[in-house]
């Protein structure tokens, strides 16, 4: 009997010894495998082929946008906008002067030289664009929330960041051709309804055709940024809009009938500057220097392109914050 056991203890012994080693990971194991998943890319220094990149991110965004009507819808207002502004400053520039008169005949009360009205003509269409610029940024993010896709999106991209980041720079694109495509055109509808020295450059205002042309449109996308941002605060699309109407238009005609009331309120003047709706007018006009606005301290135009930066990266990074630290529903 014990003969017999022996037996059996040493063909078992034969048996475990001739089994795979387990404990110890071969070329090929499932340890190996594991090492190489992209949930343990620290662990190998290859790229994973399915990381998630900022211009796929774009890319989609760009999809998403101009796969729907209220985008374009909104992109056209922002293109026509400028050229009719232009033809309608323009129609009231040749009643003003008269039908056998040149711009240049106009009275010094009502405007002051042939090249301020041209640009101020060229230039009119984006003080209303701006509003629908800053409509389209609140809609962008507001819509997903409204329409349930928010869920989608983030399942698709969980960075929050890239995702914001990614609808920002699509619609800073989107919004700067839009705009430049119509200032161009209110350029050379001014230029045949403007006659004689309209395009001569002011004399205190060398830079003004290219603040206008070239950077006009950047101010656009400014706004356009601070829609999205205040859309990311509010998460809805009635607030977000509410919010921006209050700080562009609310806000300043608020300062502007306390200013008319108070008297020796230079203060007030100096806060009606520093408004977004402001700053655009001091930007498109050129301004170089404070004496130029009138009383107080009143900010140049490359002034005030830098604080209408400050305003944007403001609400950017308030609606980023929400974004990224309030739950979905």
């Amino acid at each position: 009997m014990s003969i017999e056991n022996g037996r059996r203890a040493r063909r078992s012994r034969r048996d475990v010894a001739a089994e795979p080693d387990y404990a110890t990971p071969r070329h090929g194991s499932a340890f190996t495998r594991l090492r190489r998943t992209p949930g343990l890319s620290f662990l190998d220094s290859r790229r994973p082929s399915g990381q998630l990149t900022l211009s796929g991110s774009i890319r989609g965004e760009l999809r998403k946008m101009l796969s729907l009507r209220s985008t374009w819808a909104l992109l056209l207002i922002v293109m026509l906008l400028q050229p009719l502004s232009t033809g309608l400053m323009a129609r009231a520039t040749r009643i003003w002067a008269g039908p056998d008169r040149q711009i240049d005949d106009l009275p010094a009360r009502l405007l002051s030289a042939s090249s301020d009205v041209f640009w101020l003509s060229v230039a009119s269409g984006l003080f209303p664009g701006v509003i629908v610029a800053g409509i389209l940024g609140v809609l962008v993010l507001t819509r997903e929330f409204s329409g349930d896709t928010i869920e989608s999106t983030l399942t698709a991209n969980p960075r929050r960041g890239m995702v914001l980041m990614a609808k920002g720079l699509a619609l800073a694109l989107l919004t700067w051709l839009a705009a430049q495509a119509g200032l161009l055109l209110s350029w050379l509808l001014a230029t045949l309804l403007l006659p004689g020295k309209s395009g001569a450059l002011p004399a205190s205002k060398p830079g003004l055709p290219l603040i206008d042309l070239l950077g006009g449109p950047l101010v656009l996308v400014l706004f356009a940024l601070m829609g999205l941002g205040l859309g990311a605060l509010s998460r809805s699309k009635a607030g977000g809009i509410g919010l921006f109407l209050g700080l562009t238009v609310i806000l300043p005609l608020v300062l502007g009938l306390m200013w008319g009331l108070i008297l020796h309120a230079g203060w007030l003047q100096t806060l009606f500057s520093l408004t977004p709706a402001g700053l655009l007018g001091t930007f498109l006009s050129g301004l170089g220097w404070a004496s130029e606005a009138g009383v107080g301290w009143w900010p140049s135009w490359w002034q005030a392109g830098l604080i209408m930066v400050v305003w944007t990266a403001l609400c950017c990074a308030l609606g980023t914050l929400v974004f990224r630290r309030t739950d979905i529903g």
